[in-house]
């Protein structure tokens, strides 16, 4: 399931893999220089910081990041992947400004040092198989 979002992931951004990913290198063991955490843990909790300043709580979307393949000078490229759990107003409000806070992320990556051991493929949005509450929150 894996292997198969991440090459629909790659295809979409037009990113080639010279070599299959395996489940190992699914999940990444590198330390990044901000804190003793892989970058993927890294890239979470700063997407994190920013969802939570909207009022997103983890009970409300869950966020996770993994690798997706390599750009082709050969670094590793991370997406981060964004469920939505509970259909409440906050959400609808993120969804309906989703080009800002997307700039926003973006930007706050560029000011870390995450950029300069990987590249970001950027929010990768999903919903649940059943969509209740949705119709409430829309109104």
């Amino acid at each position: 399931m894996r292997q198969v979002l991440a090459s629909g992931v790659m295809q979409r951004l037009g990113i080639r893999s010279t070599t299959r990913m395996s489940d190992e290198q699914m999940d990444s063991d590198i330390d990044s220089e901000i804190m003793p955490t892989t970058i993927a843990a890294d890239y979470e909790t700063l997407i994190n910081e920013c969802f939570h300043v909207l009022g997103l709580t983890p009970d409300i979307v869950r966020i996770s990041v993994r690798p997706v393949g390599f750009s082709p000078a050969g670094v590793e490229i991370y997406a981060a992947f964004i469920k939505v759990l509970r259909w409440e107003p906050n959400v609808i409000q993120m969804l309906n400004r989703l080009p800002y806070f997307e700039k926003k992320i973006d930007k706050r990556i560029r000011l870390s040092n995450l950029l300069r051991y990987s590249g970001f493929a950027g929010l990768w949005f999903r919903t649940p198989a059943t969509v209740e509450g949705f119709a409430t929150a829309v109104h």
